[in-house]
C-alpha cells in the first residue's frame, strides 16, 4: 500500500446518452456538477455503434466528444472535462491534435486527455482504420501530437504519420500539453504510462495488484528522473447498485475479463471504500450511479457530494 496519501478526487459520468432526451438536460447535469465541486466529467467515446445479433446494443447515441465538450465548457467554470478514453487510432494526428489543444483554449485548460487503442472490430472496419495495427498506431500518433503541441517548428517522420515545414497553433493552454492518461491494463498500456502518460487508468486486476503495478510504476519514474507524485492514477466504482448498461459496456471494453467493482451501498462502506482505494495510491476516482431519469442521476450526484465527498476534504 501507498505510504503517500493524495487527496481524492472524484469524477461523474453522463453515460448512457440515450437517457437525457437531448443536449439540454446534459447541460444541467454538468452546470451541478460544477456547482456541487466534481472534479471533472468523463466522456467515454464511440462514433458509430455497430448491430450484432449476437450482442445487445449497449448504447446507441454517441455525441462528439469535442463538440460536446467544447458546449458543456462554455456552461461550466471549474470542472475539467475528461475524455476517457479517447480511442487515438480513430482519426489522424495532425487534426486530433488541432481539436485537442483548440479545446484546451476553449475550456480554459480543463481538458484531461485518456487515451486508449479500441476494442470494437465492427468500428473500426467501418472507420476504414486498421484494427491490428491499432496500437502501433496510437503510439506514434500520440509522440506525433506531442511534438505539434511543444515545438516551434514541428517535424514527424513516422509509418503512420508524417509532417515538416509546418506551423501549428494554438498550442494547448495547459504545458507542457494536455494531460495524458494512459488507459488500460497490461504491458501495452503500461509501457505507454511510462513513456508518455501523466497518469494511468486500469480497467481489470484487484486493489492489492493495482496497488503493486501503482508502486511499480511509482519506482519506474523515479529510476527515470521523474516525479511520482505528481502523477495522477484513476480508477471507477459504482455507488450504490451497478448500472447494467454501464457494467455490460466496461465487460465489452474487457473482452469479459471485467467482473465487476465493489459497490458500497451507504454512506459509511461508501468512505470506507474509497479509503483503500486512496491508501493503495489511486488519487482519483470515477463514480457511477445505477440511474433511469436525468433527475434521479442528478439527485444521486447531490447525495455523493454533501454525504462522502466532504469525508475526503
Amino acid at each position: 500500500m501507498s505510504t503517500n496519501v493524495r487527496p481524492m478526487r472524484f469524477s461523474v459520468g453522463l453515460f448512457p446518452y440515450d437517457r437525457w432526451g437531448g443536449i439540454g438536460p446534459l447541460g444541467e447535469a454538468a452546470r451541478l456538477a460544477d456547482d456541487l465541486g466534481f472534479f471533472a466529467i468523463q466522456f467515454p467515446e464511440h462514433i458509430i455503434m455497430p448491430v450484432r445479433p449476437d450482442r445487445p446494443e449497449v448504447s446507441t447515441v454517441w455525441y462528439d466528444n469535442f463538440v460536446l465538450g467544447s458546449h458543456l465548457a462554455t456552461l461550466t467554470q471549474r470542472v475539467r472535462l475528461m475524455f476517457h478514453v479517447m480511442v487515438v487510432p480513430y482519426r489522424r494526428p495532425v487534426q486530433t491534435a488541432k481539436l485537442v489543444s483548440t479545446l484546451d483554449q476553449v475550456s480554459g485548460g480543463r481538458l484531461i486527455l485518456g487515451v486508449g487503442i479500441g476494442w470494437l472490430r465492427g468500428e473500426f472496419r467501418t472507420l476504414g482504420v486498421s484494427f491490428s495495427q491499432r496500437a502501433a498506431m496510437t503510439d506514434e500518433y500520440i509522440r506525433a501530437m506531442r511534438v505539434l503541441w511543444t515545438e516551434e517548428s514541428p517535424s514527424f517522420a513516422g509509418e503512420y504519420s508524417s509532417f515538416a515545414n509546418i506551423r501549428f497553433e494554438p498550442k494547448c493552454l495547459q504545458k507542457p500539453h494536455v494531460p495524458i492518461w494512459v488507459g488500460g491494463s497490461g504491458a501495452g498500456p503500461m509501457r505507454r504510462v511510462l513513456e508518455f502518460g501523466d497518469g494511468w487508468a486500469p480497467m481489470i486486476g484487484t486493489l492489492d495488484e493495482q496497488a503493486r503495478d501503482i508502486a511499480s510504476i511509482k519506482d519506474q519514474l523515479r529510476t527515470s528522473g521523474r516525479d511520482p507524485e505528481v502523477f495522477d492514477f484513476s480508477y471507477s466504482i459504482s455507488v450504490g447498485q451497478p448500472d447494467p448498461t454501464q457494467e455490460a459496456a466496461r465487460s465489452h471494453v474487457t473482452g469479459g475479463a471485467y467482473t465487476g467493482r465493489e459497490a458500497p451501498t451507504s454512506q459509511d462502506e461508501a468512505v470506507e471504500t474509497i479509503g483503500r482505494y486512496r491508501e493503495a495510491g489511486f488519487n482519483h476516482l470515477s463514480v457511477g450511479f445505477q440511474w433511469e431519469t436525468p433527475a434521479e442521476l442528478m439527485g444521486k450526484m447531490e447525495d455523493f457530494a454533501a454525504k462522502v465527498m466532504p469525508a475526503f476534504g
